[in-house]
């Protein structure tokens, strides 16, 4: 039905997902779909990633992250499923709202933390926003 499906992984979490890889597998096996996993750190131009690390020191992070992402990829995915892997810089919902138009994405399974109302204030919701402002259906799984 989907032929193309993302999840957004967060490496400070990345048990958080499970639930939704195992629904995106699920589309991936019973109907041939692509599998799409990203992950989106700060950008160099964040001020508190540029005053702490250097550009070389960023660039480096950047690839270890991509590593990890490689990592646990392998460790999740069943034989035969080869997921897009990306690691992207910048603000998440907007990163992931870009991906989506630029991919072509059908769907977008992601993991919604349960926040209170003013933690969702100060920090706002990535997977609101990636649901409100997307142009393909979203599942938010609820913690």
């Amino acid at each position: 039905m989907f032929k193309k499906v993302l999840v957004p992984i967060d490496l400070n979490e990345p048990d958080f997902a499970e639930q939704a890889l195992l629904l995106a597998l699920r589309e991936v096996q019973e109907n041939g779909s692509e599998l799409h996993m990203l992950t989106v750190v700060p950008g160099f131009t964040n001020s508190f990633v540029a005053a702490y690390f250097s550009e070389k020191d960023h660039i480096k992070a950047v690839k270890e992250i991509a590593r990890k992402l490689q990592d646990y990829s392998h460790k999740v995915m069943p034989e035969g499923v080869h997921p897009t892997l990306r690691v992207y810089e910048g603000s998440p919902a907007e990163t992931i709202v870009n991906y989506i138009a630029s991919k072509e994405i059908n769907l977008v399974i992601m993991p919604a933390h349960h926040r209170s109302k003013i933690d969702e204030f100060l920090l706002g919701s990535v997977s609101a926003r990636v649901a409100e402002r997307s142009k393909c259906s979203v599942l938010l799984l609820k913690d």
